[in-house]
């Protein structure tokens, strides 16, 4: 089986077309498969959009918490509760196609336990790309993770990620952090926990809507950086 697991904030608007597309692509494949959506604390009607939308469906289930906690938060606490040998993690906008998933899958077919979507390896193609201080923003955080040591992955913070539940069970966990810098800690504790790690190139565009705010987020982020540095030791 496969698992999809979508974090959500106050995603209503969007997220019944998302579910749609995801549902979709995964029932015309032979392979059995779930979705799990993470309303993470939403003020707005995410929760019953899904189940009024999907209460036939089996398939499709909410994890609802009423107090925000991060997307980090939402993202681990899914695939925890997720029951597929292999789960991905989507971000609600679907920036990645969701029909790349048979791309990671192919790659952890090959033995590998996280397989991260990337925009900056060869063969990845932006086809909207971001405003040019989010461009920026993302540069100095790659550069950033790099320059602490953290992960080898070029780019940590594409929001379509697949894992192999039984081995990244154990180091999710440990994952302490509950923000946007959630994914650099995965990788970094599944890297150091001796884990295969593979970059898979894919098609990405920029989607209206972000939850991520430039500033605030930012500096939030950097400082996340930090205290895992501090936490993994050398």
């Amino acid at each position: 089986m496969t698992s999809v697991v979508i974090p959500c904030f106050n995603e209503a608007r969007r997220i019944r077309p998302t579910l749609a597309r995801v549902v979709a692509f995964l029932a015309g494949r032979p392979r059995a498969w779930e979705v799990l959506v993470v309303d993470d604390g939403s003020v707005d009607q995410t929760s019953e959009v899904v189940r009024s939308e999907f209460a036939t469906t089996d398939s499709v289930r909410v994890l609802r918490y009423e107090t925000n906690h991060g997307k980090g938060f939402a993202v681990r606490e899914g695939l925890l509760a997720s029951r597929g040998e292999l789960a991905l993690f989507s971000d609600a906008d679907l920036a990645t196609p969701i029909e790349l998933l048979a791309r990671l899958e192919d790659k952890a077919a090959e033995g590998f336990d996280v397989v991260a979507a990337s925009r900056v390896v060869a063969g990845a193609r932006i086809l909207t790309p971001q405003p040019a201080r989010r461009r920026l923003s993302g540069w100095v955080f790659r550069v950033l993770v790099r320059g602490l040591g953290l992960s080898s992955i070029r780019d940590t913070q594409c929001g379509f990620k697949l894992v192999r539940r039984d081995t990244v069970a154990p180091v999710l966990r440990l994952v302490e952090t509950d923000g946007f810098a959630f994914d650099v800690e995965l990788l970094a504790r599944a890297e150091r926990a001796g884990l295969r790690v593979a970059e898979v190139a894919v098609d990405w565009h920029d989607a209206a809507g972000s939850k991520v705010r430039l500033l605030p987020d930012a500096l939030e982020m950097a400082a996340d950086l930090f205290r895992l540095r501090r936490r993994l030791g050398a």
